[in-house]
């Protein structure tokens, strides 16, 4: 793990030379040094995932044969529109042109790990107040395991987040064309057309905590609609055991996952503003924590019902480390973070899941 360890180091470090430290700066200035952080940021981000050994990630060998194998699809199958989405040609597509332009497997992982890191970097700049929280809990509690192992549904996930601005811009159309182009990467991104309702929800003190209430409940409803779920879940993935107790998660992570929103409903200083783009993205961003929390109440059964709040964790990553930032009192704030960087951490450290540790380097000797 120490590959991880030196990366969260240098975004702590940097962010206390760069932005920590510069209270008395202009606005200009702080907003400079803010993409300097994030540039760098992005950039360690891209390291570790670009250049990884080929057998880091459980799922990255099957990947890369899936690649190799693509010079036998022939490009008539890709003039049929029909099967993009069921065969996820889309990913199938980038492996074939990759592989006719001569693409080495490390080229192959080395340009998958850019998207990955340009996407998680773009939206950090543009909804984090606070960039370092924004890299760390996207690495701690994020989809950064994910992103190293499942590669389709890592880059189906960063397709649908560039739609949230689709959502609060009121154009279903582009949001709904992004999201179907994310679906021939992987077909769970469907379900994110879904999310586009969720920007006439409004939420506050009083509506969270009452949204709140009812995801504990949601608990008790858990055995009613699991078996429902069976009828509405790509056929493909019923292999994975997706409604049956095959793939348990700890009960630990769904706890956690239902107390994020009340934490950060409890720290939450909300508020009355004019910026009604602002108000309504923390809405949004309310509404996927809660998303995120009812997924993962439903995971109980299967860890494969849980990979579906992959698309809803960059949520709780933009409240966690919002809220915790706009807190004014010092020592309420100082408490705050030292839950967030300490609980998270301890949990991605804990867990070491999906085959990302040990880690190795391209150039390295796996296992030694």
């Amino acid at each position: 793990m120490t590959p991880y360890v030196f990366m969260i180091l240098i975004w702590l470090t940097l962010f206390y030379g760069l932005l920590y430290k510069a209270k008395k700066i202009s606005d200009e200035g702080l907003q400079r040094r803010k993409k300097i952080f994030i540039w760098i940021s992005g950039f360690t981000l891209f390291f570790i995932m670009g250049f990884r050994h080929y057998l880091v990630g459980i799922d990255t060998p099957h990947y890369l044969s899936r690649y190799y194998a693509s010079p036998y699809q022939k490009w008539e199958m890709f003039r049929r529109w029909d099967i993009w989405i069921p065969k996820e040609l889309g990913f199938t597509l980038v492996g074939k042109i990759l592989y006719s332009l001569h693409a080495s497997d490390k080229m192959y992982l080395l340009l998958y790990g850019l998207f990955i890191s340009v996407c998680i970097s773009r939206f950090i700049y543009k909804w984090c107040k606070n960039p370092f929280w924004g890299f760390y809990l996207h690495t701690t509690i994020g989809l950064f395991t994910m992103s190293m192992s499942g590669m389709r549904q890592s880059i189906a996930c960063c397709i649908c987040w560039l739609g949230i601005d689709y959502i609060l811009e009121k154009k279903p159309i582009r949001f709904i064309l992004l999201v179907l182009l994310a679906a021939t990467f992987h077909q769970s991104a469907i379900f994110f057309l879904a999310f586009y309702f969720a920007r006439y929800v409004t939420i506050k003190k009083v509506s969270g905590w009452m949204i709140s209430c009812f995801s504990v409940a949601f608990v008790l409803l858990r055995p009613v609609l699991i078996p429902l779920l069976s009828y509405v879940m790509p056929a493909k993935y019923e292999i994975y055991g997706l409604v049956s107790d095959k793939h348990q998660v700890n009960p630990l992570l769904v706890v956690i996952a239902l107390l994020i929103p009340m934490f950060c409903l409890f720290f939450w200083e909300r508020c009355e503003t004019t910026d009604k783009k602002k108000d309504q993205f923390y809405s949004l961003c309310f509404a996927g924590s809660f998303c995120y929390a009812l997924i993962q109440v439903l995971s109980i059964s299967s860890n494969m019902i849980g990979r579906m709040n992959q698309y809803f964790y960059i949520f709780n990553v933009v409240l966690l480390g919002n809220v915790i930032s706009e807190i004014k009192d010092y020592k309420t704030r100082y408490i705050a973070s030292v839950f967030a960087l300490i609980l998270p951490g301890y949990m991605f450290f804990k867990a070491q899941s999906l085959g990302i540790s040990p880690y190795y380097f391209f150039w390295q000797i796996y296992g030694e």
